[in-house]
């Protein structure tokens, strides 16, 4: 399925040309012995830098390199000796100062963390990379930005794609259950993204793809009809697992950007990630956190669905001043809060001209807004399926405090100049009410 949208333009109906910049796309059993030394031959590779951690190179890196030596490509290895690696200066760094200088190509071995310091680390050195997978663990392999930690802030920096992607579903299907988890969670989480892309069209009219957001419905689908085999770890579940996050990040190539595979629930996965590495907590994966927040996002459309505003008696609500604003933010996000401050500043998404310019629009359109709140998955389909997997569902299964995961919910959205349902239900003034309900129903 993904073979068609990959290396190649496509002229779309929004009006937009769509291109994805990934050559090569392999998942098939040994593909490290036979796919990827074709690949590193036909484009005539002659010193690599391979990047793994200590759990890769176990997986699969140690094998990379031993293929290597047989073919007779020479490479450098470049092992992270840490128990934990984080996409931070201090890693990035000892990449860029250990990598060798006349390597003509970077080959990432892991998932998540290794991929987005390979991804960004070659951008600057202007290299190309690809990757080997380990897991199916979330959606970034082949999206051209990287998602890094900057002055204790998770932000995504736009880089590049790799130009290869080689995954062996023997490889995945061996992945420790709650990476494979992790990745559900994270393709479950476009559910929710999609409706917050869509909303955002209703409110803001900012740009949406249909023939995208089909690309990424049809890869969801996938998931959920074929949990039970993916829960039982079969290998062609897997391998339509990870052929499904694969088509969420063609399609952020497709867009310009995570809009088709990132909402609120990616910001309150992000809120806890940065909070969790202020307060030297032991980091829980990606796709875990974003499962999570889905649920809690389909939970606020679930909300929006059920009100009946009085526009009148909202455009009238006593607003926050910014000093009130700002002082709530440090406390939320601590050492990171100099850049949310910062972007509020810059972008004015709760002044007061751009939150009466949004109130007018979704008065305007509140029928299409309660029905499209209506129609999204229900909460229950997402919180089944983690259940199904293990997975947790609620913030205090992975240790998230009460009052850590109300801020999450009421301040994840100041994380992106994007429109959500979070920020809907902030300019409807319900947002508190929201999140003190879910609180008090998971912390009870």
């Amino acid at each position: 399925m993904i073979e068609q949208y990959i290396a190649k333009s496509i002229d779309c109906s929004c009006g937009r040309t769509h291109r994805s910049r990934v050559e090569t796309i392999e998942i098939k059993e040994n593909v490290i012995e036979h796919e990827l030394v074709d690949f590193l031959k036909s484009k005539g590779y002659k010193k690599l830098t391979v990047v793994c951690d200590k759990n890769t190179y176990r997986v699969a890196a140690g094998k990379v390199c031993r293929v290597l030596e047989q073919n007779q490509i020479s490479f450098k290895l470049h092992m992270y000796q840490e128990d934990s690696v984080l996409p931070n200066e201090h890693f990035i760094g000892n990449l860029a100062m250990g990598m060798a200088l006349d390597s003509d190509l970077i080959l990432a071995v892991g998932s998540g963390t290794i991929n987005d310091i390979c991804r960004y680390v070659s951008a600057v050195a202007c290299k190309p990379y690809c990757i080997v997978g380990t897991a199916p663990s979330m959606d970034g392999y082949i999206s051209g930005g990287s998602a890094l930690i900057y002055n204790n802030l998770k932000l995504t920096f736009e880089t590049h794609t790799p130009i290869a992607v080689f995954l062996d579903p023997e490889i995945l299907a061996h992945a420790p259950k709650d990476m494979i988890a992790s990745g559900v969670g994270d393709l479950l989480g476009k559910i929710n993204c999609l409706t917050d892309w869509r909303l955002s069209k209703i409110v803001n009219n900012e740009w949406h793809c249909d023939f995208i957001s089909d690309i990424v419905d049809a890869a969801i689908q996938k998931v959920v009809t074929n949990s039970d085999n993916i829960a039982a770890g079969q290998n062609e579940a897997i391998a339509d697992l990870v052929e499904a996050l694969l088509l969420s990040g063609v399609c952020m190539d497709f867009a310009g950007n995570s809009r088709p595979a990132s909402g609120c629930e990616h910001h309150m996965s992000h809120f806890l990630e940065m909070r969790y590495l202020l307060e030297g907590r032991e980091a829980v994966f990606h796709g875990t956190k974003v499962g999570i927040g889905t649920v809690i996002a389909l939970r606020a459309y679930e909300y929006v669905a059920k009100l009946n505003p009085d526009f009148d008696k909202i455009k009238k609500l006593p607003r926050k001043s910014f000093e009130e604003w700002e002082k709530e933010i440090r406390l939320a996000f601590l050492g990171a809060s100099d850049e949310i401050v910062d972007l509020e500043k810059k972008s004015g998404k709760n002044s007061a001209k751009r939150l009466e310019a949004r109130l007018a629009a979704t008065e305007a359109n509140w029928s299409g807004i309660k029905a499209l709140a209506d129609q999204t998955v229900k909460s229950k389909v997402v919180y089944d399926i983690l259940k199904q997997l293990d997975a947790p569902t609620k913030p205090h299964e992975i240790g998230v405090p009460k009052e850590m995961a109300r801020q999450a919910i009421l301040y994840a959205k100041e994380i992106r100049d994007r429109y959500t349902v979070l920020q809907l239900l902030w300019d409807l003034g319900e947002l508190e009410r929201f999140a003190d309900l879910i609180i008090d129903e998971y912390y009870s």
